[in-house]
């Protein structure tokens, strides 16, 4: 052993043992031992002399310091952790990081240290991943190594203890939760139940419209559309303009978004919601009961309850169907572990996800398109020639109107409503592009920055249509880069049904009016909201009548 090295540690050791303050140690110990092998043999006996000699508090202080210093050294030496900006001790990057543009942090912290990241919410590390290639390792490639989620105690609540299937953890019954889910909406949508749902919405939110002279916010009015769409597609009916039940769904919807967002104390620090919850987790649990007991449930037992298999009416009855014939099958084995309660949180899932994503993106596409009025003259041309003004668009269309697609699209891209998806879950030790990272790691894709990363899309902030057309005008494969959606195990499950929804709604409101803003007024399409969801600043606009 080096004998300076020995002579210097005794030395300190007693020094130590004089001054035993908490700085002293950790300043000490950490100038020898990270830079020792762990192996070396150091001659213990003086340090057990020293542990021995000194008070207990000052040999738990040492003790519980060299521990952690170890903890820390087999951590680093056998975990390598993406770099990222430098933090402080304890609060990490939280200081640094910007809520409600983390997504754009992120982008920009990659040009300086890669296209993978670390960014420390605290001590929780955060791995953001900014790049299509690495992206689709993780996503594709690697998939079931982050299939699973982070959980939360407020999280926890809102979906039964992860019996839904957007927030819950990869395993066997999610896996025959997702494929019954999917099951049944492929039920759905065999026939044309959709594209009724749509007309019914968008001629009564016409009504409405058409009797409005001047500017006014059509907020309202998307909202409508998309709360009668998804609302029929789930439990059937439609609502009249201004409907009780429509309203109540929005407000208690943004208002249950706002307060997740916000996150709650119990989220930090789990153990309080057993001692003392907060107001806010409070909130939050009351709000739970509102939308998923005394709404979703209240659906899901009012169809129940009538159901029937020769009348099939809307998706929970798929779902009713698709979980009787999977009871039939081996024995139950293709139905074990799902109870009424994960077919409820099935129900919210496609329910409320459908909503929001879908009103959001209809929002942004709408301002695109009173920005860029040679672009909406393009779109109303093509729906001209290929449907004409006599009848709405119908999914059978969707194959010749290419542009009016690649449109919706490009808003898609530019928007990016939800920034950074849901953060994964590494369900294994594994990599992220060589980088070694523990199990339980937090994995986020930032969609927003492949959405807007200047090495995949040549002039990344201009609004091209045409970037997704092939030479003979038609929609061509999808951009690389373009993963509104996601992709792999976690891919959003109704992407086959928003797809057509969106398209159809877009195209009837582009049918209908030419949109546009008071003389003298310009649109301003820069985003507002957080890392977790996007929207448009309020705007207003005026509508004149096509067709």
């Amino acid at each position: 052993m080096d004998v300076n090295f020995t002579l210097r540690l005794r030395e300190d050791l007693q020094y130590l043992h004089v001054k035993a303050s908490t700085v002293d140690v950790r300043r000490k110990l950490l100038k020898y031992l990270p830079t020792r092998k762990l192996n070396r043999n150091i001659d213990t006996s003086m340090i057990q002399e020293f542990l021995l000699s000194g008070s207990i508090g000052v040999t738990c202080l040492v003790a519980l310091v060299t521990g952690l210093v170890v903890y820390w050294l087999i951590q680093k030496w056998k975990y390598n952790f993406p770099p990222g900006p430098s933090g402080l001790p304890v609060l990490g990057n939280a200081l640094q990081m910007d809520s409600k543009k983390l997504h754009e942090q992120a982008l920009e912290w990659s040009k300086k240290y890669g296209p993978v990241i670390t960014v420390r919410l605290g001590p929780i590390p955060f791995v953001f991943v900014n790049t299509i290639d690495t992206a689709m390792e993780v996503l594709v490639k690697k998939s079931t190594d982050f299939a699973s989620r982070m959980a939360t105690p407020t999280l926890d609540v809102f979906t039964y203890g992860g019996k839904d299937i957007v927030f819950g953890n990869y395993g066997p019954t999610w896996k025959i939760h997702r494929r019954l889910a999917s099951k049944a909406l492929r039920y759905y949508m065999q026939g044309d139940a959709l594209e009724h749902r749509i007309h019914e919405a968008v001629k009564t939110a016409f009504d409405e419209i058409d009797t409005i002279s001047g500017q006014f916010d059509p907020v309202e009015y998307i909202n409508f559309i998309v709360v009668n769409i998804i609302t029929g597609l789930c439990y059937g009916g439609k609502y009249e303009f201004k409907d009780k039940e429509v309203q109540y769904i929005l407000e208690t919807g943004d208002e249950f978004t706002e307060k997740l967002g916000a996150g709650t104390w119990e989220d930090i620090f789990p153990p309080l919601r057993h001692v003392y919850k907060t107001a806010l987790f409070k909130d939050v649990e009351a709000i739970t009961d509102q939308l998923m007991e005394r709404f979703i449930r209240k659906k899901f037992k009012e169809a129940e309850s009538t159901f029937s298999k020769e009348n099939i009416r809307h998706f929970t009855d798929n779902l009713i169907l698709a979980r009787m014939e999977a009871e039939e099958e081996d024995g139950g084995e293709a139905a074990k572990g799902l109870d009424e309660d994960h077919l409820v949180q099935t129900l919210g899932d496609i329910f409320f996800a459908g909503i929001d994503t879908s009103r959001f993106t209809l929002r942004f596409a709408l301002l695109h398109m009173v920005a860029f009025p040679d672009i909406q003259e393009k779109v109303q041309e093509e729906i001209d020639n290929a449907v004409g003004r006599d009848r709405l668009p119908g999914v059978g269309d969707r194959p010749n109107l290419g542009y009016t697609e690649a449109v919706l699209h490009e808003s898609m891209r530019l928007s990016s409503v939800v920034p950074t998806g849901i953060a994964h879950v590494a369900s294994r030790d594994t990599e992220v592009s060589g980088y070694r990272i523990p199990k339980g790691t937090n994995v986020v894709i930032n969609h927003w920055g492949l959405h807007h990363d200047p090495n995949a899309w040549d002039d990344v902030d201009r609004f091209i249509p045409e970037r997704y057309l092939d030479e003979n005008g038609k929609l061509g494969p999808k951009p690389k880069s373009w993963l509104p959606f996601s992709a792999g195990t976690r891919v959003c499950l109704g992407e086959f049904v928003a797809k057509p929804e969106l398209h159809l709604i877009f195209a009837s409101l582009m049918q209908r009016y030419k949109w546009k803003m008071e003389s003298g007024l310009c649109p301003d399409i820069t985003p507002v909201g957080n890392t977790f969801q996007l929207a448009t600043k309020p705007y207003k606009v005026i509508a004149e009548k096509r067709v």
